[in-house]
Parts: C-alpha cells; sequence; structure tokens
C-alpha cells in the first residue's frame, strides 16, 4: 500500500483519539507494521502528544513466550503499570493473533497474567481506548486472504470520515429512542428476545471526545459504526444461531433468564464453552447489542473487530460491561457478528436479513 494511504491512516487514527497538546499517548503496536507505527508516533508528536510505545506484534509475542523464563515475564510489566496510571489515552493497533501452541503453561500464564493485569488498569482508570483493525499480512494470512485482498476490503472503511457515521446513527437513533423490546430472528425457530429497559443507546463513530476518568468514556474502533445498547441482563430468553461464533460453527444457544443455558454446534461446541467457562465472572450474560452502520463494510471476513461494522450486520457480546452503565462483572469480553439475522425494535423491523432498512 502506497506510503501516503499509511499516513492517511495515521492521521484517522490520531483524530479518532482526540489527543491533545501536552497528553500521554499510550501506543501499543500488535499489528508489527512499521511504517504506520512510524506515521502515528510522527502524527501524535506533531501535536505535542508524548507517545508510550509497546511493540507486541504475533511473532515477537511468539518468540518472547518460547525463549523467557516465567520469572521474567510475571514481572516484566511492573514499570509499564506504573507509568499507565499516567496516560491519558490509549491505541490499539490490532493485527495478527499469536500462536500460542508451542508455549510453554508457565510462561503463557505469566504473560496472560500482566497482559490483563493492565488491561484492569485502563479499565478501572477509564482511559480512552481506541482500537484498530490493521490489515496486516499476517492476518491476512489466517483469514485465508492474500494480504492486498486484505487492505482493499477494509482500508475505505478504517479511513470513513465519521461524520457520515454519526448521519447513519442519528437516523437509527430517531427510530429506537423509545424502544423496550429486541427481538433478533437469526433463522426459522431461532428468536432471542430482550428488554432494553431505561439502558442508553452507545455509538461508535470512530472519535473519541472524552478525557481520562470520565464517566462517558467508552471504547472506540477503527472501523467504527455501530450502535449499540447493554440490556436488563437477565432477560435474554429465547434462542440465538450464529454461522460463526469463535472457535464455533452453525452454533445454537439458548437463553434462559438471561444466561446460556444450552450451546450446540456443528463443530467447536466443546471449544466454545471451554472458552466461556476459562474466565470469570458473569460468563453467558450478554453484555451489548449493537446494529452494525459501515456503508463501505459488505462481506464478513471472520474479524469480529470489522464484521460488527458491517452495516446491517447485527453483533452480540458477551460478558463484562460494567464501563458501557451494565452490571456484568467478567473477565470475558467477547462478541460475535451475524450479517444473515433480523432485528426488530418493538413492532418496528430495523434490520431485516442483514439489510439495515431505516
Amino acid at each position: 500500500m502506497a506510503e501516503s494511504l499509511w499516513n492517511q491512516l495515521a492521521a484517522r487514527l490520531v483524530d479518532a483519539l482526540g489527543a491533545q497538546r501536552g497528553e500521554l499517548v499510550e501506543v501499543r503496536d500488535e499489528a508489527g507494521n512499521q511504517r504506520l507505527l512510524h506515521a502515528v508516533l510522527l502524527a501524535l508528536e506533531s501535536i505535542g502528544a508524548e507517545p508510550l510505545v509497546a511493540i507486541l506484534p504475533a511473532q515477537h509475542v511468539e518468540r518472547l513466550l518460547v525463549t523467557t523464563s516465567p520469572d521474567i515475564l510475571a514481572s516484566r510489566d511492573r514499570r509499564r503499570m506504573e507509568w499507565l496510571q499516567h496516560v491519558d489515552r490509549s491505541l490499539a493497533l490490532i493485527g495478527a493473533q499469536p500462536d500460542l501452541r508451542r508455549a510453554p503453561d508457565a510462561a503463557l500464564r505469566a504473560f496472560t497474567t500482566t497482559y490483563n493485569q493492565l488491561e484492569t488498569i485502563r479499565c478501572e482508570r477509564r482511559i480512552p481506548q481506541v482500537i484498530a483493525a490493521i490489515p496486516s499480512i499476517g492476518k491476512a494470512a489466517q483469514l485465508g486472504l492474500s494480504h492486498e485482498d486484505l487492505e482493499l476490503r477494509i482500508m475505505p472503511a478504517l479511513l470513513l470520515d465519521p461524520a457520515a457515521l454519526v448521519a447513519a446513527s442519528e437516523r437509527v437513533l430517531s427510530t429506537l429512542a423509545q424502544v423496550q423490546t429486541i427481538t433478533i430472528t437469526s433463522g426459522p425457530g431461532y428468536k432471542l428476545r430482550v428488554q432494553r429497559g431505561e439502558r442508553s443507546w452507545l455509538r461508535d463513530t470512530g472519535r473519541l471526545e472524552t478525557t481520562s476518568g470520565t464517566a462517558d468514556t467508552i471504547v472506540s474502533n477503527v472501523p467504527a459504526g455501530l450502535l449499540y445498547t447493554t440490556i436488563v441482563e437477565e432477560s435474554a430468553e429465547g434462542e440465538l444461531f450464529l454461522p460463526v461464533a469463535g472457535p464455533a460453527r452453525a452454533a445454537h444457544l439458548q437463553f434462559n433468564y438471561g444466561r446460556i443455558t444450552r450451546i450446540e454446534a456443528a463443530s467447536g461446541g466443546d471449544q466454545l464453552t471451554a472458552l466461556l467457562a476459562q474466565r470469570s465472572g458473569e460468563l453467558g450474560r450478554i453484555s451489548t447489542i449493537g446494529i452494525g452502520l459501515n456503508p463501505h463494510l459488505r462481506q464478513p471476513i471472520g474479524w469480529p473487530l470489522v464484521d460488527r461494522h458491517i452495516q446491517g450486520a447485527i453483533s452480540i457480546a458477551f460478558g463484562e460491561n460494567q464501563y458501557l452503565g451494565g452490571v456484568n462483572v467478567s473477565s470475558l469480553a467477547i462478541d460475535f457478528a451475524t450479517t444473515a439475522a433480523s432485528l426488530r425494535a418493538d413492532d418496528r423491523v430495523i434490520v431485516d436479513g442483514g439489510r439495515l432498512v431505516v
């Protein structure tokens, strides 16, 4: 991709952060794109912000885990935890997931513990975060796409002006403002009903306008374009079909009194159950339900960070949602998206078979 496009993306990400002169900005490079990283650092320094960099692309993490003792891994982020107490904003550049199959169990536990401790600090301090999906070579390979194809699919969505998403969200919000019951139909016989109660509709248009510690701080994604809400947690009743749910394919989830009570799948059902079970807190409760708004995203690629923003996609997230006004307490935060479902708000159809109709 041309250097100018990486510079445009860097400017877009710094704009999404809303970074200000004199602020300390954490930059987590988990994508391994040096051209983009350098462009982001230059863009931040050009406005007078000071970047604090962490280098964690997949290959780096894989080598770190097989060459470093658990004792060192357990103490490697102590100073970073101190620095994070002073960070004003955070930018994560996400690419390929590390292959952890060769990692010794003790090393993986130590690394994961410190990684989660850093995330806990971000959540407790309510640090404004932008999480960006970066079309890296490694991520393209994991998705079964060429690098060029992945760039072509998501770059227009990454660079989309937030003003277009603000307009789209306001149009849909005008219909949803007073809605109480949300019904998701995801296939013949699959209906899930939830109650919104007094929960607020939130929107991710790809630009943060908050400061560290404020009550309305949210996490923004790039590509952006999502309208979402927490729900009355115990209200979820019925069944949901998801073509892809993490490791599971053709997954059927049954809900009673707000919790998943049964998981069946064509494949990967046991792995999905294990994924939920290995975390703490409220695991099988829905945290948010969302509607995708980004017109430049048209087909799912198997990357939830991107797919949930497809215009007409319906996303269902599980786990922690306290920072959004919910009551779920959990170490789990995971979401799935489908582009073949319908969503009805009270008696009004909002999404019809993956097509946004308002």
